[in-house]
């Protein structure tokens, strides 16, 4: 009895404190006008941070360059930077943001220009980065949470609520995976995403569906190609 109380009491501690394994991943974005494929990879670098980026590009005409550097501490994201780079140019969708712990200032360059406070104890999360801390939360036991997503727009926080939402089989490379389904709900507009994510691949994102009434937007996992 005292052995198993130990080994429960170990298991729980490396869950709690295991990080993301690094991965490589082929996904297919989706929306109203276009769909594009590009290669998702997580990777620790040589000091304490991780970068998350998704790289995708279609016969020159359209490609779309996300990059986010963070470092995870207890099981909390810390940002550091965030770029965006999306072509044609005349979608304007150029923007970098760079965290300054020293001044406690977040700085915004490129389509939005601005200048926000830096709250250290927020734990604000870029769009990429806050599937990361999700994943987290819910490696952790998580079944409701808010996380702190930065307003790309202003640099205001935009508190996010997640909440678990059932269960579905999900097929990737002829293999059916046990998937939970994680849904998202912000007070400021009309936008519910859903996500699938895989407990046994450490809760990665197996496909995410952005709604509402003016849009429609579907991430999804099409093959790994690395993982841990």
């Amino acid at each position: 009895m005292i052995f198993k109380k130990l080994l429960l009491i170990i298991f729980t501690i490396n869950l709690s404190s295991s990080a993301i394994p690094e991965y490589k991943a082929k996904y297919e974005f989706e929306r109203d006008d276009f769909s594009i494929i590009g290669i998702r990879e997580l990777k620790k670098l040589s000091n304490d941070d991780f970068i998350l980026k998704f790289n995708a590009n279609t016969l020159l005409i359209v490609s779309m360059n996300f990059e986010s550097i963070f470092e995870i501490k207890d099981s909390k994201i810390i940002s550091k930077n965030y770029d965006v780079k999306i072509r044609p140019k005349s979608v304007d969708r150029d923007q970098k943001i760079f965290y300054d712990y020293e001044n406690l200032k977040i700085n915004s360059s490129g389509r939005d220009s601005w200048v926000a406070p830096l709250d250290k104890t927020s734990f604000l999360t870029d769009p990429l980065n806050a599937q990361i801390q999700i994943r987290l939360n819910l490696i952790n036991g998580m079944k409701k949470f808010y996380v702190n997503l930065i307003e790309m727009e202003t640099g205001e926080i935009q508190e996010n609520l997640y909440e678990l939402d059932g269960e579905e089989i999900c097929t990737l490379q002829g293999k059916d995976y046990d998937c939970v389904i994680l849904k998202r709900y912000r007070e400021s507009d009309d936008r519910i995403t859903t996500y699938y994510l895989i407990p046994e691949l450490a809760y990665m994102f197996y496909r995410v569906i952005d709604e509402s009434p003016k849009e429609y937007q579907k991430l999804e996992l099409k093959e790994l190609l690395s993982f841990g």
